[in-house]
Order: C-alpha cells, then structure tokens, then sequence
C-alpha cells in the first residue's frame, strides 16, 4: 500500500533525521577518540611544560 501527501513527507522527515542521527552518532565517536588522544598525550606530557605550552601543544593537533 502506498501513502501519498502527507504519508510520504512523514517517511521523509523520519529518513532525514535517522540519516542525520547516524551522522552526529558517528561525529560524536570521532570526538571522544580524539578526547581519548588528547588525554593520552596530556599525560605523557612532561610537568615541567607550563600550561601554556601544552595548551600550545594540544592546539595544534
């Protein structure tokens, strides 16, 4: 059975927002492995650093 008019932009809408969902699923995996990578590397970074310069580091990755 097939809808028309409003059945149809519904199934649209629905389809949007599970693409749009996966994506910002997907968005927020990259950014908590790059929090991990961050974390990772704030701890291997010597104290003696200031803070200043390990926010310098952190910026340019």
């Amino acid at each position: 059975m097939r809808r028309t008019g409003q059945g149809d932009s519904l199934e649209l809408l629905v389809s949007d927002l599970i693409f749009k969902l996966g994506k910002a699923n997907q968005q927020i995996h990259t950014l908590s492995q790059r929090v991990h990578q961050l974390e990772l590397l704030l701890n291997q970074t010597p104290d003696r650093l200031s803070s200043t310069k390990a926010y310098d580091l952190l910026e340019k990755h």
